[in-house]
């Protein structure tokens, strides 16, 4: 069993960043009963039978609090329900006091569909007065100076958070260490959107970037205020994983050290940034489609779940998985798509106009073309070649078809039906070494048409030596600007059309381009 830095935070009460306030607590009304002689604190250690239960007290600092004029109310299990405890461990027992402990008093009249917050923001139920939490109740609504005690025959079954499961259990340790690295004590001040967080600016708390972040962060798998699903990759599904995806992120830098960092980094990232979603699934295979929390539309959860074991979780569904199902092109190596009509990144060749267009939706083409817009590149005088360079983002260390759409010429009323040319491409991209590489694609076939839409495709399975990839950490980064990225990969459009062509009108030098497509494709070995 391991500790983490949310577990020493559990014994002042505080609950984890996760958008959890103070105002469950106000719905409990404070049941004052008759007070008592003695405060929690004492009445626990001057009963025989509770001398574990004590001793945890002691061992997680909880006995200021419970002998502190704030109202409690303690489930005390007996020693015979705790004689398996490790008291050596202090994370478990941080975690089971604040399983057995609520502010206010609570009583067996408690509503048993009023559910009990604990300190660990666990919601726990009354069953009758004979039981709380799947536990049974020994002796009921023990008064003292500052609470309400209940000796309990068992211990309150313990139902881990994901954070928690993961953290906990050997089996799961690739995945806790990876998480692990990203955790951190903050000021709430210091916190990126943080609202609403208990404490003061001199009062320290748990924060884990990569799940915790806006935007880019993938969940507050510890909050308990959240339901989620969660695939959980054990040791063996990590390694598998993780030696199935490492080659796609393979990196360049003049350090090997450093491209060797990069690389472990990012793969890790591209293991875990799909296994999070945001509701609780009973029965994914029922589901149609489900979108991971990192922007990834799962189009077959059945298949995604398979083999699985689900595992009932305190914030959800957890399925412990012994093999990871991606469908490596739905999650961390999707198609990469290049609107034309988008500046960023786009470079006129010298010599060469471009115009953006837009369609009506009334147009012929409109549903064909991406987002009713693309762009008209046209050479300056008619001796030239007109062309222009689309800088290509997040290219893995794979293989790709590369495929472009062109826009037909009367997709204006103005163009003419003969308006055809040839266009020739030209793939620059990082090699291993570090150094610019290129390859000219210029296929005679390569011909637009001036009444139809066309796709050409530049090349089959086109190898990227490396990775030129921009994960969601480095956005996280204050200090990086998304204007500052470098990208190592382009594709040149050109016309290729000779004098002879072009002087008897059989082919123009211009043409209108809708977008970029690159598709990756597994090949054999991989």
């Amino acid at each position: 069993m391991k500790t983490n830095i949310y577990n020493s935070m559990l014994a002042g009460g505080l609950l984890l960043l996760c958008g959890c306030s103070d105002s469950w607590d106000d719905h409990y009304s404070d049941r004052q009963g008759q007070e008592g002689r003695l405060t929690l604190l004492d009445q626990i250690k001057t009963d025989p039978e509770l001398s574990l239960f004590a001793k945890m007290i002691e061992t997680a600092g909880y006995g200021e609090m419970l002998q502190s004029s704030q109202t409690f109310t303690v489930w005390a299990p007996t020693d015979d329900a705790l004689k398996d405890m490790d008291l050596t461990d202090k994370g478990a027992v941080a975690r089971t006091l604040a399983n057995h402990i609520a502010r206010f008093n609570i009583s067996t009249a408690t509503p048993d569909e009023e559910g009990v917050k604990m300190l660990n923001g666990k919601l726990m139920y009354f069953s009758g007065a004979g039981s709380f939490g799947g536990a049974s109740i020994a002796t009921a609504d023990i008064h003292a100076k500052n609470g309400l005690m209940h000796k309990m025959k068992d211990a309150i079954p313990y139902s881990y958070n994901f954070r928690e499961y993961i953290d906990t259990h050997s089996h799961t340790s690739r995945i806790s260490e990876f998480l692990a690295q990203f955790d951190e004590m903050l000021l709430p001040s210091q916190i990126p959107g943080a609202e609403g967080t208990s404490g003061t600016d001199t009062d320290p708390v748990a924060y884990n970037r990569l799940l915790q972040y806006p935007v880019y962060g993938l969940g507050d798998i510890a909050c308990e205020d959240s339901v989620f699903s969660m695939a959980v990759p054990d040791n063996q599904a990590w390694d598998l994983a993780y030696d199935r995806i490492k080659p796609y992120f393979k990196a360049y830098s003049s350090d090997p050290a450093v491209a060797d960092s990069i690389q472990r980094i990012q793969t890790s990232l591209a293991i875990v940034s799909d296994l999070v979603f945001r509701t609780g699934l009973a029965d994914p295979v029922k589901a149609d489609s489900i979108i991971s929390t990192g922007g990834s539309v799962i189009s077959s959860p059945s298949s995604y779940f398979s083999g699985m074991t689900l595992t009932p979780a305190s914030n959800g569904h957890l399925y412990l998985a012994s093999a990871l199902n991606y469908d490596m092109t739905e999650t961390f190596n999707k198609k990469i798509r290049i609107e034309a009509e988008e500046q960023t990144g786009r470079t006129p060749a010298a010599g060469t106009t471009i115009y953006t267009r837009n369609v009506s939706t009334d147009n012929q083409f409109a549903s064909e073309i991406s987002g009713q817009r693309y762009i008209e590149v046209f050479p300056v005088s008619s001796s030239r070649q007109p062309g222009v360079t689309f800088a290509v983002p997040d290219v893995l260390a794979g293989a790709y078809d590369i495929y472009a759409t062109f826009v037909p010429a009367i997709v204006s009323e103005t163009g003419s039906a003969a308006d055809s040319t040839r266009v020739q491409f030209a793939v620059s991209y990082l090699a291993e070494n570090g150094r610019t590489q290129s390859k000219t694609f210029n296929d005679k076939a390569f011909l637009t048409s001036g009444t139809k839409m066309t796709t050409i495709k530049v090349a089959s399975a086109f190898k990227m030596p490396v990775a030129n990839y921009y994960d969601r950490v480095w956005y996280m980064n204050p200090k990086n600007d998304p204007k500052d990225k470098v990208t190592t990969t382009s594709v040149y459009v050109s016309t290729n059309v000779s004098n002879a062509e072009f002087n008897r009108n059989e082919l123009s030098r211009r043409f209108r381009i809708d977008r970029l497509i690159f598709v990756p494709v597994e090949t054999e070995g991989e």
